[in-house]
């Protein structure tokens, strides 16, 4: 065994061990073959002696003592047992340790926690490969904002990941300890690298896709006796990112119990009600149960411990006042862009590719301080999302690689080499794009290099490139007539492209903002809206490198938010005539 594997597996041992009450300490779960092999190279390697499997002496149960009862009268007599026959020996009742069902003591302090203060507000953006989290705090002298990009890499413990992101994975390992974020990708390529195991890096689809009942299987989850299903598994992220976003509140001194709006993709009719509902109340949850382990989480926190506290929070309703409304990823984006200081006349198309969905939505923006004209609203009937997004493409990769290795689906091999295949496809697909060429050697020893160029051309990734055009003209073809024509009134105005999210430089992704869109038989003029707006420039220039991916969750805290879900028909050429942003109006209005 190498000696950084029997570290690691050493450390993670430690880590399971779990002080009681008495002051004595346990170790739950099963020894795994590996970890034994990793003590025994502990011990070989303290006295220099060859390692010898290790046996484990046969230890005789104690037998329990019968249990006192309280007497309130007169023993009855106990009749004399019959003498055993002189060739039989009896043999002694042995009582085994009687397992109490697991019960967790809930902390409930932020539901009765005091009023949070009413000028601060997060917005939390669960992504699929990445999650963000925003806080703005509110200057009502001179109408300003504080932006404060959450660095949750920071309790993470992945900033040479990302300081103001945080992994969305979530690993089971074989004890049943629960791992989330950096801790989950690397305990799966330990103890799943051959393709044996698999962790859930794809949470967030659950939400916008069939399956939240669906209980997760063995690959997933190897403890038999415990079932958990995917619904559960998207409460036990949101629990982590939680916790990083308490830990994150206390540093700058905040209570836990802020204010927090949520992003969700573009889902409309019941499938999007459901969804609000559904992360409504895993948001609320997750704030429980993040205060309840908010001391285990970096040594994982043991699978049934997770399922009993569930249990128990889930024995009566509560109320999660500090959870706020929903609004969707690209009027997030679109937020974000925004000054409301400075003159906007425009329509913008915002188009968010993320790691699961790619969501678009339009919008008619005016804003103008010196007259008081302040629109800036959704246009009816634009939001789009479409499933096909950067998970789109680590399959479509997956399946290259695979043709081009030769493996076929009769080879004994197939299913560990896909699953392998899974566990580090986002590494490969980086140094796809970052590189132009990614070497790639599977575990039977095949070798396939894919070429960017080679990628770029293959069918299916033609085809994301089209089906994101299509749905903007969808989008365009689908609005009133008076939105077109406002842009065709005048030869200099063009249509804003605003590209945002992990996937917004990809090359089928950036040509969506050049040259021209055919929309009902009118060349339509496109242009890429600034990638980094100006008022943020002159607020933080530091956030320009990671703004196309925080973009949502900056948007979605500040104090005024893009009006959704009302109509809005462009009329007399501004688009004024519209209502005013409910709640939401800058000063002087």
């Amino acid at each position: 065994m190498e000696t950084i594997e029997a570290k690691i597996l050493l450390r993670n041992l430690l880590k399971r061990i779990k002080p009681q009450d008495d002051s004595t300490h346990v170790l739950p779960g099963v020894l795994t073959d590996d970890e034994i092999e990793a003590l025994q190279f502990a011990l070989q390697s303290l006295e220099g002696s060859e390692i010898r499997p290790l046996t484990v002496e046969p230890q005789t149960p104690a037998i329990s003592p019968a249990p006192a009862v309280a007497s309130k009268g007169p023993i009855p007599a106990v009749p004399p047992e019959e003498p055993n026959e002189p060739d039989s020996v009896a043999e002694p009742q042995i009582v085994g340790p009687t397992k109490q069902k697991n019960r967790i003591d809930l902390d409930l302090s932020s539901l009765s926690a005091g009023s949070p203060p009413k000028d601060v507000r997060l917005c939390l953006d669960f992504g699929t490969a990445m999650s963000k989290a925003t806080l703005v705090q509110d200057d009502e002298d001179d109408d300003s904002e504080e932006i404060n990009v959450l660095h949750l890499g920071v309790p993470g413990d992945q900033e040479e990941i990302s300081e103001v992101m945080l992994v969305s994975s979530i690993f089971i390992d074989k004890s049943g300890l629960m791992w989330f974020g950096k801790a989950a990708v690397e305990m799966s390529l330990l103890e799943g690298g051959d393709g044996s195991r698999q962790r859930i890096d794809n949470i967030k689809r659950r939400l916008s896709e069939e399956g939240w009942n669906e209980k997760v299987d063995q690959r997933l989850n190897p403890i038999a006796d415990l079932e958990i299903t995917y619904g559960d598994m998207v409460l036990a992220y949101l629990m982590f990112l939680t916790w990083a976003v308490n830990s994150c509140l206390e540093q700058m001194g905040h209570p836990r119990n802020l204010s927090r709006r949520f992003a969700m993709p573009c889902l409309v009719g019941e499938k999007g009600r459901e969804t609000v509902r559904r992360l409504k109340r895993a948001i609320g949850e997750a704030q429980v149960l993040a205060d309840t382990f908010r001391t285990t989480f970096k040594n994982g926190i043991a699978l049934e411990d997770f399922l009993a506290a569930v249990a128990e929070l889930r024995k009566q309703q509560r109320d999660y006042y500090f959870v706020a409304e929903d609004l969707t990823e690209p009027i997030g984006v679109a937020g974000s862009i925004v000054s409301w200081k400075s003159r906007v006349d425009t329509l913008m198309l915002v188009v968010d590719i993320g790691a699961g969905t790619s969501d678009l939505s339009l919008y008619r923006i005016h804003i103008d301080p010196d007259t008081g004209k302040n629109v800036a609203m959704e246009v009816e009937g634009s939001s789009r999302g479409i499933t096909e997004a950067g998970n789109h493409l680590d399959r479509i990769l997956i399946e290259l690689i695979i043709k081009k290795s030769g493996l076929t689906s009769d080879n004994p091999m197939w299913i560990n080499e896909r699953s392998a295949l899974e566990l580090r496809i986002r590494d490969y697909k980086e140094s796809l794009f970052n590189d132009e060429y990614v070497y790639v050697t599977l575990m039977n020893g095949a070798e396939v290099e894919i070429e960017l160029r080679e990628f770029l051309q293959h069918n299916a990734v033609v085809g994301f490139g089209n089906n994101l055009r299509k749905a903007m003209v969808d989008i365009l073809e689908s609005v009133d007539a008076s939105v077109i024509n406002w842009i065709l009134a005048n030869p200099t105005r063009k249509l804003a492209i605003a590209l945002t999210g992990g996937g917004a430089e990809l090359p089928m992704v950036t040509e969506l903002a050049k040259g021209s869109i055919l929309v009902n038989g009118h060349e339509i003029p496109v242009v890429r809206s600034r990638q980094f707006p100006a008022w943020l420039r002159d607020l933080d220039e530091n956030l320009e490198a990671d703004y196309p991916r925080v973009a949502v969750s900056l948007g979605g805290a500040r104090r005024r938010l893009i009006k959704q879900g009302d109509p809005l028909r462009i009329t007399a050429g501004d688009g004024t005539q519209a209502p005013r942003l409910g709640g939401y109006y800058q000063k002087g209005n």
